[in-house]
């Protein structure tokens, strides 16, 4: 980047991206919603032409995604200026598009209005957990709210269902499955003028259960957020975030066997290659997309991470979905070209087993 980025830590503002209003003017430019349409192709050999996609309908960060049978699903997010947040400028949209056959985006029924959400698929349906709303217009004082909302998706019956609420409101979290136990992990919560609460607190809770509870898990040894997680070899990795003190590559793992956090292989890079990260399971192996760019897997013996492929441009606040032979990256921003429309493909091979 042609200019350094000044790092601010806004105790009370909960701003998404945590960057001063200067840099963010040239970095993240809004664009007056003209989204990218276009970017470079990478010369890593690992990227392959994302043109089979169609582009999102609009640009997005902050949002869920979950494959569920033959599709990919989206769910909410931010469309607006960088910095700024207000109801109309949140995503209440689920769409989906065919792995098979992408022709086109399809709009499923809505929900409400959110973003920093998790979002996960489950013997064919979708579980939507968590997130914030802008309870204010555009213009008008920003009033931003964390909410404690679990939702069901019935793809069959087209339509959603609320179930028993987090026990807690969180935002800036993620959530993953490990069989069949959904894992909320990080985040804060958002409530209007009060002062916001960094969690220091876990969930489970097992979807093939008769009644649903959530569960908690012992306090993870870390308070972050931004984070993303996903499983790998029967244990909930953690990766990056943003701490209370600025961004970070940590990684911690949670083993459901023990009932125990461990220490997991830092990130490569530094503070900011962990921010925003996007993370997903495929074929018994954990990936994880950083903010430069680089596509990372976890190596069989779980101490170390092997680059993949370097994509460009990097984006961040982003998704990446697994189908059976390839990683899918949809939705973000890059700081210097803005959100991004256009899909990114990483193939899967036998060459990808460490």
């Amino acid at each position: 980047m042609s200019q350094m980025v000044n790092w601010t830590i806004f105790a009370i503002c909960p701003v998404l991206f945590l960057l001063t209003a200067a840099t963010m003017s040239q970095s993240l430019h809004a664009q007056n919603g003209q989204d990218s349409q276009s970017h470079a192709a990478a010369g890593n050999s690992q990227q392959e032409s994302h043109g089979r996609f169609p582009e999102l309908p609009q640009g997005i960060t902050s949002f869920g995604a979950a494959v569920a049978g033959d599709f990919v699903y989206v769910y909410g997010g931010n469309h607006e200026d960088a910095h700024q947040y207000s109801r109309l400028g949140q995503s209440n949209e689920l769409l989906r598009i065919s792995l098979s056959n992408p022709a086109k985006w399809e709009t499923l029924p809505e929900g409400p209005r959110m973003q920093g959400l998790g979002m996960v698929a489950y013997d064919g349906n979708l579980y939507r957990v968590g997130g914030f709303s802008a309870r204010n217009e555009s213009g008008e004082p920003q009033d931003l709210w964390s909410s404690n909302s679990f939702a069901r998706f019935h793809v069959e019956e087209n339509k959603w269902e609320e179930l028993v609420p987090l026990p807690e409101p969180r935002s800036s979290h993620d959530a993953a499955m490990l069989g069949s136990t959904l894992y909320v992990v990080g985040g804060w919560s958002m409530q209007g003028d009060a002062e916001t609460v960094w969690h220091k607190t876990a969930y489970a809770i097992d979807l093939a259960a008769g009644t649903l509870e959530w569960r908690k898990l012992p306090t993870p040894p870390f308070t972050r957020r931004a984070i993303s997680i996903a499983p790998a070899r029967g244990k909930i990795y953690v990766i990056g975030g943003m701490e209370p003190n600025g961004p970070t590559t940590k990684v911690a793992y949670y083993d459901p066997e023990s009932n125990s956090w461990e220490t997991g292989p830092h990130l490569p890079g530094e503070g900011m290659e962990g921010f925003g990260s996007a993370a997903c399971w495929s074929n018994d192996q954990m990936f994880v997309s950083t903010y430069g760019g680089n596509v990372y897997q976890l190596n069989s013996a779980e101490d170390d991470w092997m680059k993949l492929a370097t994509l460009e441009p990097g984006r961040f606040f982003h998704r990446m979905v697994p189908t059976a032979s390839e990683l899918v990256l949809v939705g973000g921003a890059n700081m210097e070209i803005g959100r991004l429309r256009e899909l990114d493909i990483v193939p899967l091979s036998t060459k990808n087993k460490p």
